[in-house]
């Protein structure tokens, strides 16, 4: 079966009507990802549709302007949102080693904000050694890595291949060809 790649055209509104926001224009600027949350909003009673052709749902837009500060509060009263602040993640990352993924699923944030907060951890305090650890194993760069010491080269050689003088990409080339 083939994909669909091909996008929507974008229809318009009915005569008399030129104000007014189709479903996925009202999605947009209210700052969903798909025009369900619209429909569940409609459902709620908190727009009111005027139907065109073919029965498409048309919003006018000072109604999905006016609610667009109300929107930002979640749509369902028994979840509300925690929005953890940096420094309760900083401490929940100098409880226990944690990597970006639990940080993530422990406190329910986003990758992006997770790495941003894991990245300035790393750089200010980073992970405290044990009593028993110090001086032993691998450097304090790479606690964390996983990867085997031939992976990180391969990788190593893989960046060089991007970079903008000819020589070096050429023995990079070299180097993996021999591999």
């Amino acid at each position: 079966m083939l994909a669909q790649t091909t996008r929507r055209k974008a229809i318009r509104p009915p005569s008399g009507f030129e104000d007014h926001l189709c479903r996925r224009d009202a999605a947009a600027l209210l700052g969903f990802a798909s025009e369900f949350k619209v429909r569940q909003l409609e459902r709620e009673g908190r727009l009111r549709p005027i139907r065109g052709a073919m029965g498409s749902a048309w919003y006018p837009r000072a109604q999905v302007d006016a609610l667009r500060g109300e929107v930002a509060r979640p749509l369902s009263p028994g979840a509300p949102r925690v929005r953890w602040p940096d420094d309760a993640l900083i401490a929940l990352l100098r409880e226990k080693p944690r990597t970006v993924v639990d940080l993530v699923v422990d406190a329910g944030i986003s990758i992006s904000r997770a790495e941003r907060v894991y990245r300035f951890w790393l750089a200010h305090e980073g992970p405290r050694e044990a009593p028993g650890e110090a001086g032993g194993g691998r450097g304090d760069d790479d606690l964390h890595e996983r990867r085997s010491d031939a992976r990180m080269e391969r990788d190593a050689l893989v960046r060089q291949l991007r970079d903008a003088d000819p020589k070096v990409r050429a023995a990079a080339f070299e180097k993996l060809k021999r591999r």
